[in-house]
């Protein structure tokens, strides 16, 4: 007799376009175009040498440089293999029958497929025309039922930002029984990311019901080894997102990377990298804006916009690229923001499938 399984409710979130072979050029995952810096690699490497231990499970050494650089308490500070996987433990422990977490629509799908998978009633709420977090609508959506609200700030599909005056407004209307989640992926990213006055990690002492989940998958050019945190107002929150982990903690490669991530030599190389990705960012919405199509302003490493060819032209020249229809867009095309020659290569196609008449190219 075959064994017998329990039966489990499937998570319907597509992530099979990350097997993508590398060399097909990148563009649909919001990775980052370049590689970590020497240091963090050499940190990787060392650490390779003791991969027949174990990791320390509280990972304390990333928690202190985490605290430091966010002049926190270290107990304030859950770590996890990704932020991701920190985020489907904060909903799943969340979740009571009969209670509501509220989505803003479209927003990154993980929140909808967990919460989908355990039977959360989801409220979604629609966004700004320029895809920004609507909390004028979220705030109507409140009721005795809302157990959890989560916003992605920037959101991923959009890029869309929104100040942290506004955050802090909107978290004064927000009763203390109720969790926010501020997923915040792609805030090194951001503009404001040089003024400390816009950090949200300031509001953790006034909100009690507020968590922020942050990951080095985007800024800091480690996707590959899955490392995230969550920072929470005290420790008896991260205590309760603590107990809901799997026994699984960061690898050893993956908490001395965060470590080394964090030191003065490497964010110098990081701060290159963000000036680039800013640099392209402004020329690519330029030059889409030129070509008269529908684009979202953007605060991350990818920038949106509504073109429909995307799926006939763009696999044929090799490269890959995340249409909107999975995401909530349909019509419109997300667009990771590469390397330069890369990114070129993507406008100069776009440009060609509006004028196909058109030889002109830019330099």
């Amino acid at each position: 007799m075959a064994i017998k399984w329990s039966p489990i409710t499937e998570v319907p979130l597509d992530r099979g376009s990350l097997s993508l072979s590398n060399k097909m050029i990148r563009l649909n995952a919001n990775e980052s175009p370049y590689p970590p810096p020497e240091i963090v690699l050499q940190a990787i490497s060392a650490s390779m040498h003791e991969i027949h231990r174990y990791p320390d499970p509280s990972g304390q050494e990333l928690k202190n440089r985490l605290a430091k650089k966010y002049h926190v308490d270290p107990a304030q500070i859950v770590l996890g293999s990704g932020s991701g996987d920190l985020i489907e433990h904060i909903i799943r422990g969340l979740f009571h029958p009969g209670r509501e977490v509220i989505i803003p629509h479209p927003s990154f799908p993980l929140y909808q497929a967990i919460a989908q998978s355990i039977s959360f009633t989801i409220v979604k709420t629609p966004l700004h025309s320029n895809g920004t977090v609507n909390l004028n609508s979220i705030a109507d959506n409140l009721s005795e039922q809302t157990a959890l609200i989560i916003i992605c700030n920037p959101n991923n599909p959009t890029g869309g930002y929104l100040p942290i005056s506004d955050i802090d407004a909107f978290l004064s209307r927000v009763p203390e029984n109720v969790a926010v989640l501020l997923d915040e992926a792609y805030w090194e990213l951001t503009d404001a990311y040089e003024d400390p006055d816009q950090d949200s990690i300031h509001l953790l002492k006034k909100y009690p019901n507020l968590m922020i989940s942050r990951t080095f998958s985007k800024f800091y050019a480690l996707a590959g080894i899955r490392l995230g945190y969550v920072l929470t107002p005290d420790a008896s929150v991260s205590h309760a997102i603590s107990q809901r982990l799997s026994r699984v903690m960061p690898n050893r490669l993956a908490l001395a990377a965060g470590v080394a991530a964090l030191s003065e030599e490497a964010e110098s190389v990081y701060k290159i990298y963000r000036s680039m990705i800013q640099r392209e960012r402004t020329r690519i919405l330029a030059r889409l804006t030129q070509q008269g199509l529908d684009v979202f302003p953007s605060q991350t490493n990818f920038v949106t916009f509504q073109w429909e060819d995307s799926e006939k032209i763009l696999p044929l020249n090799n490269i890959a690229i995340r249409p909107g229809l999975g995401m909530g867009l349909a019509g419109y095309t997300r667009m990771t923001i590469g390397q330069p020659d890369d990114n070129e290569r993507v406008l100069n196609l776009i440009e060609e499938s509006l004028n196909p008449a058109s030889t002109i190219k830019h330099s």
